[in-house]
């Protein structure tokens, strides 16, 4: 299954995209072809992620992946509430 949300990273600006929530990973996407090539495909990994914070930037909601041992990613995220709601049964499956 995969769920789609309207969303901008925040890397050097603001860059908008979209970020996708799969079975094994949240990925993000842009298509700003002078972004460095790992930000235009952004994979991360559900069992890399160490916590979610929330907040906001300007009267925008955010959502900041904190990777294990890593970089956090910090994004704009349209329909946060179900992107949350989606993104914690993915993660943590009910089998």
């Amino acid at each position: 299954m995969k769920d789609a949300f309207i969303a901008s990273l925040f890397h050097e600006g603001v860059l908008g995209g979209a970020i996708y929530l799969q079975s094994d990973k949240v990925l993000y996407r842009t298509n700003k072809s002078q972004l460095e090539r790992k930000y235009r495909n952004l994979e991360m990994p559900y069992y890399r992620i160490k916590r979610v914070e929330t907040g906001w930037a300007f009267c925008f909601p955010t959502v900041t992946l904190v990777m294990k041992g890593g970089p956090s990613y910090k994004f704009i995220i349209f329909n946060r509430r179900r992107f949350l709601t989606r993104f914690q049964t993915l993660k943590h499956p009910p089998y």
